[in-house]
């Protein structure tokens, strides 16, 4: 059977590291460039604290959960649900 709860804890952190960056910097005034690049000179939080930032909430989220459910909790089946 496919393990649910193991793909709902990787996509959180890929979607937190990935979205959350981008939002951070473009919301302080980083501007996206043509070829995808960040121009950050306007902005009040550089990219480094941002990717930093973005780490540590992430990795808050993930020691929750093992604090939670323990480490085998980030990948054991979820229980059913009780309606």
């Amino acid at each position: 059977m496919f393990n649910t709860n193991t793909f709902h804890n990787i996509l959180n952190v890929l979607i937190a590291l990935s979205a959350s960056m981008i939002a951070i910097l473009l919301a302080t005034g980083c501007t996206q460039l043509a070829d995808g690049t960040l121009e950050c000179s306007q902005s009040f939080v550089g990219p480094g604290f941002a990717a930093a930032a973005v780490a540590a909430l992430s990795m808050l989220k993930i020691i929750i959960n093992i604090m939670r459910d323990g480490i085998t909790g980030l990948i054991k089946p979820q229980p059913p649900v009780d309606k």
